[in-house]
């Protein structure tokens, strides 16, 4: 008797948490079907920018001449702009004739022309307009639009969802590209185009293991208070870094695939990183858990691995940004010389 009773409790129990299970899996199902619902009603393929989207480029203007020179000297000069819907194109610039664009307006609010065209293979990246390198980001609608639509359908499409200081900051990693492009345009052109970086060992559990450990002591080195704990960290970071590459027989080819993808994807999100500090998202509160995103098999994993390095060399040293463009800079090789001058 006592043993069916048993029995009849855990079967209980297991009926319960399956139930229990499966109510979840539906909430999340319907959270994510009732938003994305929400964000597929708004005009993403408007003819011209809402009063929204202009502030929002506005914002993006006031934090770059007030912090701009902060973050890299010279970042605040090219403040042109492709800004894109699922249907058109939009370029803010001073310039007054513009081959291939439609002009639409003089805007008083963000004092720029604005011109716009059918939408052409638009990307958020660095792009070259009648031969200059500007930022081009989509709207922010037009993002979560796609997130809402994109991600599985039991993920909770709030998760991320930009909002405003987000986007602000996603617009200048942008802009940071196209100071890049300007500034070393040989060096960009060569690695513009890089992906699927070290993709070859994502199955290797010692290079995985290895650079694990490298964003371990990246991230305890970007929240040290003390120089000699960031020093003792940056050191165990490089050593580490260096054991993996050993052991791994990596090629020159591809440590120097690291290193470019680092310079520049890694200074990009450190400068997203710098102007995001308002954010209450939660994809930007995570940025600094460097350990965590060095686990996700992918180029992002060199993102918050470049931008730790820059957060550490802004607390070693803070004329390090003046090396920035010369030939094949990197910011391990700088890290490397400030530990051997310690």
């Amino acid at each position: 008797m006592m043993r069916i009773n048993i029995c009849k409790i855990l079967k209980w129990i297991m009926l319960s948490f399956l139930g229990l299970i499966l109510v979840l899996i539906i909430g999340l199902i319907i959270n994510n079907r009732m938003c994305a619902a929400k964000y597929n009603k708004l005009n993403t393929n408007a003819k011209v920018l809402t009063k929204d989207e202009i502030s929002a480029i506005k914002d993006v203007y006031e934090f770059l001449d007030s912090n701009g020179n902060d973050i890299f000297k010279g970042l605040k000069e090219n403040k042109d702009l492709v800004i894109f819907n699922d249907s058109y194109e939009f370029l803010i610039s001073d310039n007054k004739d513009t081959i291939g664009w439609n002009f639409i307006s003089d805007d008083r609010i963000i004092n720029k022309k604005i011109y716009s065209r059918k939408v052409n293979n638009p990307q958020a990246f660095a792009v070259s307009v009648n031969d200059k390198w500007i930022g081009s980001m989509s709207t922010k609608n037009t993002f979560n639009k796609s997130i809402v639509n994109t991600i599985p359908i039991f993920f909770p499409p709030q998760i991320m969802i930009m909002d405003d200081e987000q986007y602000k900051a996603t617009i200048i990693h942008e802009i940071t590209h196209a100071y890049e492009a300007t500034n070393n345009p040989s060096r960009f052109k060569q690695i513009q185009k890089l992906h699927n970086v070290c993709s070859n060992y994502y199955n290797n559990q010692t290079f995985e293991k290895l650079i694990t450990k490298e964003a371990y002591n990246l991230e305890q080195a970007s929240k040290a208070s003390k120089r000699e704990d960031v020093l003792a960290y940056s050191k165990k970071f490089l050593e580490t870094r260096e054991k993996r590459r050993t052991e791994c027989k990596m090629s020159a080819a591809e440590i120097k695939n690291e290193m470019d993808f680092e310079w520049l994807e890694g200074l990009a999100r450190y400068v997203e990183y710098k102007v995001s500090t308002n954010s209450n998202s939660l994809v930007v509160k995570n940025l600094l858990n460097i350990s965590q995103k060095v686990k996700e098999k992918g180029d992002h994993r060199y993102y918050a691995l470049g931008m730790a390095q820059a957060l550490i060399l802004d607390k070693l040293q803070k004329d390090w940004k003046n090396d920035l463009f010369t030939e094949n800079f990197s910011m391990e090789e700088y890290l490397k010389k400030i530990i051997i001058s310690n």
